[in-house]
């Protein structure tokens, strides 16, 4: 058996994007890994939209609920942090999980600050050994893989959520809930949002789809197969630095040294020679697929399936094979 903390998770779970009552399938995830380091209780900090129903199929037992329209948004790194911090101080936690998003990571760094604590971000693995919190993440451009333990303070922890999964509880039970009385620093009360914009981009999710399509400088521009691909498998489509800077799709979906790191259950590259700077944001994928006409591309040396040929012929014959999920 694994070992296990004695004192409570903290989680912050966030919304889905288009059911609001609903817990994000990133929540879900960090849920169950708070299951699985702590023989204490999960409690969860939310917003007051995510009914408690969702909770307790996930076997959260306690939710502290915040009104966003009182704290502002909590997309706002310092906001997020004030509202661990009132948490926090009022309870006697091991850890504090939150997704590595951008506001995430902001989050993390604000919340190890006012609680005087140490934080980290991007990490892919979380656990207990000889009673310290191990964490796991890629260094030096995913050369190397590392180990390590916060020697001081809450661990607050930023975790991608995509190397992990989402397991519900076999029994639902009562889910205590309590409005949490939220205490904000005058600095945060200073922050004003002036304006939100969804940029109606879909690569938003890239960090938590479980498939990522990704199209280099093979597509020549023409990402239709990428995107038919994603479409069928239910994934997101993701690009190399040459295609954004070449103007073909936007930056949001740029994978790699300079962009994001993804953690996919299945990464299909096409197009793509294996670059440094691309791969190195690839490295926390479960399963690599590669397609190139290159067949001393270096992705290949890292795939764990590759296809040498025309990615214009081998993408429609893929497509004409798999078969719908509702079929």
């Amino acid at each position: 058996m694994s070992e296990k903390i004695e004192k409570d998770v903290l989680v912050f779970a966030h919304p889905d994007a288009a059911r609001p009552q609903h817990l994000s399938v990133a929540a879900a995830r960090l849920i169950t890994l708070a299951r699985e380091i702590t023989s204490g209780k999960v409690v969860a900090l939310a917003p007051s939209s995510i009914s408690s129903h969702h909770f307790s199929q996930v076997g959260v037992a306690a939710v502290r609920y915040f009104d966003p329209e009182e704290t502002g948004t909590w997309q706002v790194g310092a906001v997020l942090a004030d509202l661990v911090g009132s948490v926090v101080r009022s309870g006697d936690f091991g850890v504090v999980l939150l997704p590595s998003t951008s506001w995430g990571r902001d989050g993390a760094a604000q919340c190890a600050v006012i609680l005087g604590s140490g934080a980290s971000v991007d990490v892919t693995s979380l656990k207990v050994v000889d009673g310290k919190l191990v964490a796991g993440k890629s260094v030096l451009d995913g050369t190397w893989e590392t180990s390590y333990y916060i020697r001081r303070g809450i661990p607050i922890v930023a975790m991608r959520t995509t190397a992990l999964s989402a397991v519900p509880v076999a029994e639902f039970s009562e889910v205590e809930t309590e409005d949490l009385q939220v205490q904000l620093r005058e600095s945060t009360k200073r922050i004003q949002v002036v304006s939100q914009e969804d940029t109606g981009s879909s690569h938003a999710g890239l960090t938590e789809a479980p498939v990522v399509v990704c199209a280099g400088r093979g597509v020549n521009g023409d990402f239709g197969p990428a995107e038919q691909l994603a479409e069928v498998l239910g994934g997101s489509v993701g690009a190399t630095r040459v295609a954004c800077e070449q103007g073909w799709i936007d930056r949001a979906a740029q994978i790699g040294q300079s962009g994001i790191s993804i953690a996919p259950n299945l990464y299909i590259g096409m197009g793509i020679s294996g670059d440094h700077h691309h791969v190195c944001g690839i490295r926390g994928a479960k399963k690599i697929v590669a397609i190139c006409d290159d067949p001393e591309a270096r992705i290949f040396e890292m795939a764990d399936f590759g296809v040498v040929g025309d990615l214009f012929t081998v993408v429609p014959d893929a497509l004409s094979r798999i078969k719908p999920l509702d079929a």
